[in-house]
């Protein structure tokens, strides 16, 4: 079960939201402890319902901070984007290597052209 969850910060912490037929607010310190709060209201709410028991809940939190929220957005999108090329640059250097062997090259002129250690170059063939 996937719930959304709409979340402000308050003066005294926050306050979030669950829509729905059946919606409800919730307040704490801290964003943690209201998505704690929310799943147990979610339990409860289920047994008073008489529903089969509640396996697993994800809690999707959208919160507002304006300015804020676009620049993790963006922050998020940039780790992606940088863990595709570290993955890339992976598998480009492994291919570097492979070819350097296949030309004769020792370990150590690898790990010299490289500037890595010997050990590393032998990671990097296996």
């Amino acid at each position: 079960m996937e719930v959304k969850v709409h979340a402000e910060r308050t003066s005294e912490g926050w306050t979030a939201e669950v829509a729905g037929p059946e919606g409800f607010t919730v307040t704490a310190k801290r964003l943690d402890q209201c998505k704690e709060i929310i799943l147990e209201k979610i339990k409860t709410l289920a047994e008073q319902k008489g529903s089969p028991e509640v396996c697993e809940v994800v809690i999707k939190v959208e919160a507002e901070l304006p300015g804020i929220i676009c620049d993790l957005e963006a922050a998020k999108f940039k780790m992606l984007e940088a863990q595709k090329l570290q993955e890339e640059a992976s598998l480009e250097i492994r291919n570097v290597v492979s070819r350097m062997r296949d030309e004769g090259l020792t370990m150590r002129d690898i790990a010299v052209l490289l500037g890595v250690s010997p050990q590393r170059v032998a990671q990097l063939i296996d």
